[in-house]
């Protein structure tokens, strides 16, 4: 593990860690002053304007993380601009039909969410949602393009600036104006970074017949798989929970999906330099270390990952109505059931970066695709039987099976095996904390149990992890070597503690 990669993992997880948390307690405040009914139609309208963002990027974010630190890796400066300045044009293109299309849906089939409001006020939403559309695709488009240069530091620092500007605004907005005020957030959050977006336009696009052809055919799959895979991991269930059962019902799973949001964003906001990298390695043919550095970061993911979403799960029934109130308590079980189903799934965030550094977009595609047929097929078979139960056990179910379906491929047709032994001691060791917290939770109850149940469930894990000696079947070296790149008056603190 480079330096540079170890500083630029360091750097993105500061960047994407200071907009999950900021998103985090935007998303309990509001909930707390806006009520399951109207955090209902708030879900709805982030879902509406987080599809259009997936089409309207046409896939364009990935191929700035691909193809920018490939062409510099291969000494292509001139090539790596052209692409920046054209991509940056596109992207302004697609964001301003994508956003007519949006202002059409939400006028007319998608205003149903918001009927129990004013006139008025369903003008303004629609309003506010179509500028934090315009200003997340011009940010997404500038960020993306520091992740592909590998400038983490910059995206680091807009990225902590813009995530407590969306807590102030998203805080205040909802306690003053309700749910306009609420979105008015997310405008906040994207403010900055879209204002440099003019940096990139001004970059001359100048992209070479062969290289165009090459890009297009990379994008359009992984624009397909972007969009479809939205609606498979992204709150598709809200549409079948509004249609079928209510907004007090989208508004109670938002609240769990929240929660199992804690986890599931942890593995994009760790690996953030892991595409750029792995297409780095690509670029220069090193397949012997992609396939090692897929493996070590797969077992680490899973150390973090696992035991955290079995941890959340186990005191969900404490933990959700403290954060969101007691209107929320039906909510806890859900989120137990996709916090379960979550410890495996976001682990297949390295397998996704791994396979699009190589341009097996297809694949992605064919996974994605199953996903989405069964996403539809089973909204209309378990969520008007079971409700909100039948949300969790569908997204559950279709996440995990389209993460088995990218790992078989991996592993039956490119011979790169994830390290079976490292994630099976893992898992054991989670369940063990798991049932220590379920157990001090249930029986102590209230806000107090936490303080004795999470310091209990870290000690179980981590005298699990020694017991099983986890660490050694990641990587033998993986120690001597954290060791060994640790400051000179640290390294005694970092033995003691790995």
């Amino acid at each position: 593990m480079s330096p540079s990669f170890a500083r630029n993992t360091l750097l993105g997880f500061t960047s994407g860690a200071s907009v999950a948390l900021a998103g985090f307690i935007g998303n309990a405040a509001a909930a707390r002053l806006l009520g399951p009914d109207d955090l209902g139609i708030l879900a709805y309208l982030v879902w509406c304007v987080t599809i259009a963002t997936l089409v309207a990027a046409m896939g364009i974010g990935i191929v700035q993380q691909r193809y920018i630190p490939n062409l510099r890796a291969e000494g292509k400066d001139e090539e790596a601009r052209g692409l920046i300045g054209a991509t940056a044009r596109l992207s302004m293109i697609a964001t301003v039909v994508s956003a007519l299309l949006l202002f059409a849906y939400l006028y007319w089939p998608g205003k149903v969410a918001a009927e129990g409001l004013s006139g008025t006020s369903q003008v303004v939403i629609i309003c506010i949602a179509l500028a934090w559309f315009v200003f997340w695709r011009m940010a997404d488009t500038y960020l993306f393009y520091l992740r592909g240069e590998q400038r983490f530091g910059e995206l680091a620092r807009l990225s902590t600036i813009s995530a407590l500007l969306k807590v102030a605004v998203m805080v205040l907005g909802a306690w003053l104006f309700g749910v306009p005020g609420a979105l008015a957030g997310f405008i906040a959050a994207n403010i900055l970074p879209a204002s440099r977006m003019q940096r990139l336009l001004r970059i001359r696009a100048d992209v070479d017949r062969t290289l165009g052809r090459e890009v297009v055919r990379f994008a359009l799959p992984v624009w397909a798989t972007a969009v479809v895979g939205g609606l498979v991991f992204g709150r598709t269930e809200v549409v079948f929970l509004e249609h079928f059962t209510g907004l007090q019902a989208v508004g109670l799973f938002a609240a769990a999906v929240t929660v199992v949001e804690l986890a599931v964003q942890l593995p994009p906001l760790l690996l953030s330099a892991l595409l750029p990298r792995f297409s780095e390695q690509y670029g220069l043919g090193d397949q012997v270390n992609m396939r090692r550095l897929y493996q070590t970061v797969t077992a680490l993911m899973a150390m973090l990952i696992v035991p955290l979403c079995f941890g959340l799960a186990a005191i969900a029934p404490t933990l959700v109505p403290l954060l969101f109130g007691a209107e929320f308590s039906n909510a806890s079980a859900v989120a137990s059931v996709l916090l379960v189903a979550a410890a495996v799934s976001s682990l297949g965030v390295t397998t996704l970066y791994f396979l699009q550094s190589m341009g097996k977009t297809w694949l992605l595609l064919i996974s994605n695709g199953v996903g989405l047929v069964g996403t539809i097929t089973l909204g209309f078979l378990l969520i008007p039987r079971f409700g909100l139960m039948g949300a969790a056990w569908s997204r559950g179910a279709v996440q995990v099976s389209v993460v088995l379906i990218e790992t078989w491929y991996v592993t039956r047709r490119l011979g790169v095996w994830p390290p079976y032994r490292a994630l099976g001691a893992v898992a054991i060791a989670s369940v063990a904390q798991g049932v220590v917290a379920y157990l001090v939770a249930t029986h102590l109850g209230g806000a107090i149990s936490f303080l004795v149940a999470i310091p209990a469930a870290v000690v179980t894990y981590v005298v699990a992890l020694r017991i099983l000696t986890v660490l050694k079947m990641v990587d033998p070296t993986l120690k001597t070597r954290l060791v060994a790149r640790a400051p000179q008056r640290m390294r005694p603190l970092v033995r003691h503690l790995l």
